[in-house]
């Protein structure tokens, strides 16, 4: 779905925010500092309940209130959602109903963030990847979130008895793992599947000196079953007090002509496989429930070139898009093209 309208108060240095965006191409414009930024983390505060800049929301609240409130109206439906935040807890509500399930929330309101964060998807360990996997598939196969719930109880269980040193109990709660395990692998392996095939094209167009590719390492060695590697690492699994297999070892690697790509890459070829990564996913996602994209400071670390290359496969996709940036002329697309926000001192007004 797609905002229609969006108020925040007393969010960071926003005091109070009235938006109404439009369906596609949004740009957020102004000096650093004024409160870009603050609206894209708001966004995303909504949706997820929680920000991609801290996991502390009491530094969320404006100084001097004492809560913080967004809330949005989504086009093509009549549901409102709302998050507000206190020191006394979290209230979430969707048409004006108080809901406890946070996953409910995130199914109207998917987002992707796309900002100097993102290339931790190719420099940072393989949870970061994971979590990219998850959160797609989350909104792609409806029972993924069953199975990786089912093996997450389980594994919690395990690893609570091989802490104890209780090789029965741990066994135990093997057949389960592996059950759930062959699931999310499946699930895992088709969409990385599909992500290649979507992430192609722009790859090819991105980086066409460049072949990238992705292997899904599923977390227990490919010559055996994960019940095998139970069997064979349980004494070592016994000592350490924790599961060495599994999908919770999963990783996915993406390489460049061969090598990692982090280590072949540019920091502005990183930042663009990245952002081919994140519209791919999204692309995927996009059947059920189009993703909003919240897109920061956009010119960081790309060329004029490879600037437009992102501008214009933004403006084709079916998606609502918010992009911030210090200076409107380092966006080359055309007034009319979008819809243009300017913000200064938490202000914000539409420019025509």
């Amino acid at each position: 779905m797609r905002i229609a309208e969006l108020v925040i108060e007393n969010f960071r240095n926003l005091a109070m925010v009235e938006l109404r965006p439009g369906p596609g191409v949004n740009f957020i414009t102004g000096p650093n500092a004024s409160g870009k930024t603050s609206l894209l983390e708001a966004i995303h505060f909504l949706a997820r309940v929680r920000s991609f800049r801290t996991t502390r929301p009491q530094q969320l609240v404006r100084h001097g209130s004492d809560a913080l409130l967004v809330r949005a109206s989504l086009a093509e439906s009549q549901v409102r959602l709302a998050v507000r935040w206190s020191a006394n807890g979290t209230q979430v509500r969707i048409n004006g109903e108080d809901v406890r399930t946070l996953s409910s929330l995130a199914r109207f309101l998917p987002v992707q963030v796309v900002n100097a964060e993102s290339q931790r998807i190719l420099l940072d360990g393989p949870q970061v990847r994971r979590s990219f996997l998850d959160w797609g598939l989350f909104h792609v196969e409806q029972s993924y979130y069953d199975s990786w719930r089912r093996y997450d109880r389980a594994l919690r269980q395990r690893n609570l008895a091989l802490r104890s040193k209780d090789a029965r109990l741990s066994k135990s709660w093997e057949p389960e793992l592996a059950l759930q395990a062959a699931a999310l692998t499946r699930y895992r392996e088709d969409f990385i599947a599909l992500l290649k095939k979507t992430a192609e094209p722009l790859l090819a167009d991105w980086l066409p000196d460049e072949s990238i590719d992705f292997e899904y390492r599923r977390g227990w060695p490919q010559s055996k079953s994960l019940e095998q590697a139970y069997t064979e690492g349980r004494e070592r699994e016994l000592e350490l007090g924790y599961s060495l297999y599994g999908p919770h070892r999963a990783d996915l690697l993406v390489r460049a002509s061969g090598m990692e790509a982090q280590h072949r890459l540019s920091r502005g070829q990183q930042k663009l496989l990245a952002i081919a990564m994140l519209l791919a996913a999204a692309a995927v996602m996009h059947e059920d429930n189009p993703t909003i994209l919240l897109i920061d400071d956009l010119p960081a670390e790309l060329d004029v070139t490879r600037r437009k290359h992102v501008l214009d496969q933004l403006q084709r996709i079916d998606a609502q898009v918010f992009i911030t940036a210090t200076d409107p002329a380092a966006l080359p697309v055309a007034r009319e093209q979008a819809r243009w926000f300017h913000v200064e001192h938490g202000r914000y007004r539409e420019v025509v």
